[in-house]
């Protein structure tokens, strides 16, 4: 490719460039003068405006009941660690009793296990001084 044909493209793509920008400015200056230069686009701007205000306060409105669902959730979650946590303590302290009554119960039953095995030494030993 030549020099000649080179600067021949980029003239042409230069161009083509220019007259897309410049339909694209046209067309967005169009929008524009309809929006604001007419009753019509006025009106059309203020129903556009409205919807879009709408659209906000719903989904406000959404966000925050959304909010409170999930407070409400937290704090049935919060109640139901309390009341898990309660079980875990009471049933400890249950655990705590009936340990404590097992440690008496295992004394006595030594005790009186003691009581029977001198009993019966005692015995052995008078049957022995008397053969």
């Amino acid at each position: 490719m030549t020099i000649i044909e080179e600067m021949k493209d980029k003239k042409e793509g230069k161009t083509t460039k220019f007259v897309a920008f410049a339909l694209a400015g046209l067309a967005a200056g169009a929008a524009v003068y309809y929006l604001f230069g007419t009753n019509e686009g006025r009106k059309t701007l203020n129903k556009a405006v409205d919807g879009v205000n709408g659209l906000s306060k719903t989904l406000k409105a959404q966000a925050e009941e959304g909010l409170q669902k999930a407070s409400h959730l937290a704090n049935r979650a919060k109640e139901e660690y309390h009341r898990v946590l309660h079980m875990a303590d009471d049933a400890r302290h249950d655990a705590m009793e009936k340990a404590g009554e097992y440690k008496e119960e295992a004394k006595d039953l030594t005790k009186k296990g003691l009581k029977y095995a001198e009993d019966l030494s005692s015995e052995a030993r008078s049957k022995v001084d008397e053969a």
